[in-house]
């Protein structure tokens, strides 16, 4: 693996996560979002905010995989947000209303920080594991509330405490009150869709440089749980420069909501063309290959429109990472 270069490391790591976490969806699905505060385990001992979304999904009554993405906001040198895999052991009480669950994974972080040698800012990438523990109560609805506490510990950055408040939804409809491990009905394959997207780029670096995007996405199903999308990118114009690029991503998806509501998660190369400003805040790297990690939801309102709302990561090994939020609508045939 370590030959390997390192957009294919991290690729390759967030398809066995992925694929890891969907594993076993004939069981039910939970997602849920998170706000609150965290705690810095550096010198400084510093404290900042902290938020985040997870997607839980049951593997029986006593045992859970998780894939959660946390921001773990600003403290000095440091701006740090990554991908969590988790595994879960739980147990419900008070006829099944209340839950508590411990749980611990492989953590792959992504940290803005100063720079050196010139550079105002680089862009470390780097593993750590998260220890996490959960209490959920659930409501008569398919609603829940749910405290939670992580603890990130990693060797080549800084450890953190976070203490989060969560609101979430079952994605499935329970037949019984709290977690659900029943089965469910397979997504249907998802076709062939073509959209067409806008939004907005965010440079990763310690002033957010920003611009307008747009995106064409070719998808083609490839089974009930698989996609395959093909798509050109305009990051933009910034105020160090400007990137586009062609991506080819592989996707791991699953449907709710009588199939009209779509949730999925894509990895692959970016072949990108690129044209910077000389100046500290980046390199002159020109025609390189990142890695594009995406989550992605979607709703179909009509029997071929779709809306579609995606999250890409950019990941470089030149400092230049970015994320690009776009929103549009596709025509499936």
């Amino acid at each position: 693996m370590k030959n390997k270069p390192w957009w294919v490391r991290s690729a390759l790591a967030g398809v066995v996560c992925g694929a890891s976490a969907f594993a076993h969806v004939a069981q039910a699905q939970e997602a849920t979002v998170y706000a609150g505060a965290m705690n810095a385990r550096n010198d400084d001992n510093a404290h900042t905010y902290s938020w985040g979304m997870d997607y839980r999904q049951g593997l029986g009554e006593h045992f859970a995989a998780s894939f959660t993405w946390m921001n773990e906001g600003h403290v000095p040198d440091h701006h740090r947000d990554g991908f969590a895999l988790q595994v879960w052991a739980r147990q419900a009480f008070f006829d099944r209303r209340f839950d508590v669950a411990v749980g611990v994974g492989p953590y792959r972080y992504y940290d803005t920080v100063a720079g050196n040698r010139g550079k105002r800012y680089e862009d470390a990438h780097g593993w750590g594991a998260m220890f996490s523990a959960t209490a959920t109560y659930y409501f008569a609805s398919r609603w829940y509330v749910q405290a939670r506490a992580n603890y990130v510990q990693s060797p080549s950055s800084i450890n953190t405490v976070q203490y989060l408040l969560g609101v979430g939804y079952q994605l499935d409809k329970p037949s019984t009150p709290g977690p659900v491990i029943g089965n469910m009905d397979p997504p249907v394959p998802t076709g062939d869709v073509l959209s067409v997207m806008a939004g907005l780029s965010i440079v990763n670096s310690l002033d957010s440089q920003n611009a307008a995007a747009e995106g064409i996405e070719y998808r083609h199903g490839f089974g009930r749980w698989f996609d395959g999308t093909v798509s050109l990118i305009n990051e933009g114009h910034s105020d160090i420069g400007n990137r586009q690029g062609i991506a080819a991503q592989a996707w791991i998806k699953n449907d709710f909501f009588s199939d009209r509501f779509s949730l999925g998660l894509g990895f692959g190369p970016y072949v990108t063309w690129n044209k910077y400003k000389q100046n500290r805040s980046a390199g002159g790297a020109q025609n390189v290959v990142a890695g594009l990690l995406t989550m992605s939801m979607a709703y179909r309102f009509a029997d071929h429109w779709v809306g579609r709302l995606s999250w890409n990561r950019v990941v470089t090994g030149y400092d230049r990472d970015s994320d690009i939020f776009l929103a549009g609508v596709g025509y499936k045939f």
